[in-house]
């Protein structure tokens, strides 16, 4: 007798919802989180919802994705801090240099944080218009390039692509010249030389198809990362069924925790796989990594700063995401 009482708790007409995001229709991350959560709330709802997919920013720009979703373009989209700029400033501070070294680790924060009532949502996500479905942070980047780097002085001058201020802030600490584009730009501009290399993901370099241009990556190092989220109109929200919102929200959890898991293991696979394509695998000297992360250390403080001159609470954001790493440890 429960199944249909739970069947019929849905409604028993079909809702259809648009998601837009910039990443490729197999992109690992998609694969993962976009289409896994998508599957699931369809599953969860017995079919009453149903979500289509607009890949590759065939809806718009992922810069204007605020302003798609309040203009009613899209029910839901991926929003990425680094390319919304001032839009959502606190959400960077997930790119830092040395904040997180796992996948895992950066989207639980993360979700902690920005989880409806939560800090990041009653400061940034909220009064955007938006909430939080499912959190897609990645690893600690690496450096990957064309040119030789064999230590911290071979930085010095290169020209590195970057997702952001946050990025850019510890690249510059490292000598290093931050250039801002996004991941659909970078192919080209690698083979023009426009760009050195680029700040990433070991498992992106696949996905974007860079690793013939690869011909050094580093290890064990963090030059920042990145934090996706994907969330939802909460005028779009506040239209749905309890039962939907509760199926979504549970969705949601399970697709943060399920995506980080594989996105951590194809990050220790791409190192290999590259090593094995013919790229150098570079580990800096114990009192290179030492400077490094020396050098690194001021750009939390003066990212918190700039954002607090910008009148948001950058110094309260930082001592939150600190906190927060340090109930997930």
């Amino acid at each position: 007798m429960l199944l249909p009482l739970a069947v019929a708790a849905f409604p028993a007409h079909a809702i259809d919802l648009k998601l837009a995001d910039r990443l490729p229709q197999d992109h690992y991350v998609a694969r993962y989180t976009t289409s896994y959560f998508i599957d699931e709330v369809r599953k969860a709802t017995n079919g009453a919802v149903t979500i289509q997919r607009y890949p590759s920013e065939r809806l718009g720009k992922s810069k204007d994705m605020l302003n798609l979703t309040k203009a009613g373009v899209v029910d839901m989209g991926e929003y990425v801090p680094g390319y919304l700029g001032d839009q959502l400033p606190l959400s960077a501070v997930a790119e830092l240099p040395g904040m997180v070294p796992t996948a895992c680790m950066a989207s639980s924060v993360y979700q902690d944080l920005a989880r409806p009532g939560a800090f990041l949502d009653k400061n940034e996500l909220a009064p955007a218009g938006i909430r939080l479905l499912y959190a897609v942070g990645l690893p600690a980047y690496q450096l990957f390039t064309s040119k030789k780097i064999d230590g911290l002085a071979s930085l010095k001058g290169l020209k590195i692509r970057s997702t952001g201020a946050a990025m850019d802030s510890g690249l510059r600490q490292l000598g290093i010249v931050p250039i801002r584009m996004s991941a659909a730009e970078l192919n080209e501009s690698f083979s023009r030389g426009t760009v050195d290399g680029t700040s990433f993901p070991a498992a992106s370099i696949y996905s974007y198809d860079l690793q013939k241009q690869t011909r050094f990556a580093t290890t064990g190092l963090s030059f920042g990362s990145s934090m996706t989220f994907y969330g939802i109109s909460t005028k779009v929200w506040a239209k749905l069924p309890p039962d939907v919102q509760k199926a979504m929200t549970e969705a949601g959890e399970r697709t943060t925790k399920h995506g980080c898991a594989l996105i951590d293991k194809d990050d220790k696979e791409a190192l290999t796989r590259l090593e094995k394509d013919g790229a150098t695998l570079v580990t800096f000297s114990p009192a290179d990594s030492q400077k490094f992360a020396d050098l690194l250390k001021p750009v939390a403080e003066e990212w918190a700063q700039g954002v607090d001159k910008k009148r948001k609470p950058g110094s309260e954001t930082l001592s939150a995401f600190r906190a927060a790493l340090q109930r997930q440890q």
